[in-house]
């Protein structure tokens, strides 16, 4: 019996649940004709469950309305969409997924005794799971059994608590794991994820399945020997199942063009950005032309040099008109320097930022060009598969019509030989020869 990996999963370590005020809720299943729920809310509710009270609480504190939140999910994510994962500035993701197995459809096959045992144990798996995490809100989660195996899909929220400043409870994988026991370094998402394989090896053992050692995953390396072993296994199972290559060329695409599609939104959005900032730097610079206009007009003033008065020649005397107008023009003057030195510093921090978008979009593109090159690898991978199984049915048909012709060769020459026989014991007794 063999195991399938735990995809995107995570593991758990001790716990102390004293302390803790989230949202727990009583897993009571329930089952249709194919599938078995544990959990099917919105992402709306859960968001409403996990933050709303803490958002409420945030905004009562608030004294300027520019600094309150109206809605968290869109203050992380905009106008992403529900229905899909969005990642916030800050790396946050909207939800989180795992999807867990037991064996293929040769060991574990719905309707099968192992099938059977298998779901049981997702089952129980499943049940156990919320209380397990209690910083993972689980908004959705079911157990099909209309596919060719039983396999368990999770959706959670992360929740982290106690912050001091800003909303008390926000959505943070990090410190969700952090608060659950598993410290803050970057292998804290590992050893959860090792914890839990290791809770679903223990069930698979007291319900008696033999689970084979775990293959490495992806970023590790192999011996030569390792990887020859691997490659002649996957020949093996090509000439006995023809649709694995299907099945993992859909799971590699998809993955590769998930990404690649967030990838393109995050380019699509901040060009977006880019053309708002270029808008902003039109307008600061029609302000700044406007602002030059009007100290060039002071300069002139400033330069103005009235006549002495041949009476008094210590004072200047001038029209009243003339004189407001100069004071006028001397305070706007000033204004205006100001605020021209307002417009530089903003039209530098524009120019700044504009600049360091522009890298994160070609970094972006970068690697959105990069999946492609992997999405064609993967395509050629695939063809070339399918070609090496190709040859191997050839070959493997060629061999089957050699035998059958040496079969009817074999069956000729022994018809050839009894019939040689025969004559040999009818003329040995046509000579009265005994036989």
């Amino acid at each position: 019996m063999t195991t399938r990996r735990i995809s995107h999963a995570r593991g758990r370590g001790s716990l102390n649940h004293n302390n803790r005020n989230h949202i727990y809720k009583n897993v009571d299943p329930s089952r249709t004709k194919d599938n078995i729920y544990y959990a099917k809310e919105s992402l709306d509710e859960a968001y409403q469950k996990c933050f709303g009270q803490a958002l409420e609480n945030y905004n009562a504190k608030q004294k300027r309305a520019d600094r309150k939140i109206e809605d968290y999910y869109t203050h992380l994510f905009g106008n992403a969409g529900k229905d899909t994962v969005a990642t916030s500035s800050n790396k946050e993701k909207s939800f989180y997924e795992i999807v867990l197995g037991i064996g293929d459809k040769n060991t574990c096959a719905v309707g099968s005794a192992d099938g059977e045992l298998a779901a049981k144990i997702l089952d129980e798996y499943a049940k156990g799971f919320q209380e397990r995490n209690p910083n993972f809100y689980v908004f959705n989660s079911v157990l099909h059994l209309d596919e060719k195996t039983p396999h368990l899909h999770i959706d959670y929220v992360p929740i982290a608590d106690n912050y001091k400043n800003g909303m008390a409870v926000r959505n943070s994988q990090s410190v969700a794991l952090q608060q659950m026991g598993f410290g803050k370094n970057k292998n804290s998402i590992n050893e959860w994820r090792m914890q839990e394989r290791k809770i679903l090896r223990e069930l698979c053992q007291q319900y008696g399945l033999e689970i084979a050692e775990e293959t490495k995953g992806r970023g590790k390396t192999y011996t030569p020997d390792e990887y020859k072993k691997i490659r002649d296994e996957t020949k093996e199972e090509m000439k006995t199942d023809p649709d694995i290559m299907d099945e993992l060329r859909a799971e590699v695409e998809g993955e590769l063009l998930s990404e690649q599609q967030h990838l393109v939104d995050d380019i699509a959005k901040h060009k977006g950005e880019v053309t708002d900032l270029q808008a902003q730097k039109n307008t600061l610079k029609n302000e700044l032309d406007s602002i030059e206009g009007k100290r060039m007009t002071l300069e002139t003033v400033k330069g103005y040099t009235a006549t002495p008065s041949k009476l008094n020649k210590a004072n200047v005397v001038i029209p009243l008109t003339q004189y407001d107008n100069l004071k006028k023009t001397a305070i706007e003057g000033a204004t205006n320097s100001r605020q021209q030195k307002d417009m530089r510093d903003r039209k530098k921090a524009l120019d700044d930022r504009d600049q360091a978008l522009n890298g994160k979009e070609g970094e972006l593109e970068g690697k959105e060009k990069n999946l492609d090159n992997k999405l064609k690898k993967a395509n050629s991978e695939t063809q070339r598969y399918k070609q090496l199984y190709n040859q191997e049915r050839d070959s493997t048909s060629d061999l089957l019509s050699q035998l059958t012709h040496q079969k009817s060769e074999a069956k000729r020459w022994e018809g050839n030989y009894n019939n040689l026989y025969r004559q040999h014991v009818q003329l040995k007794r046509s000579k009265g020869l005994e036989i």
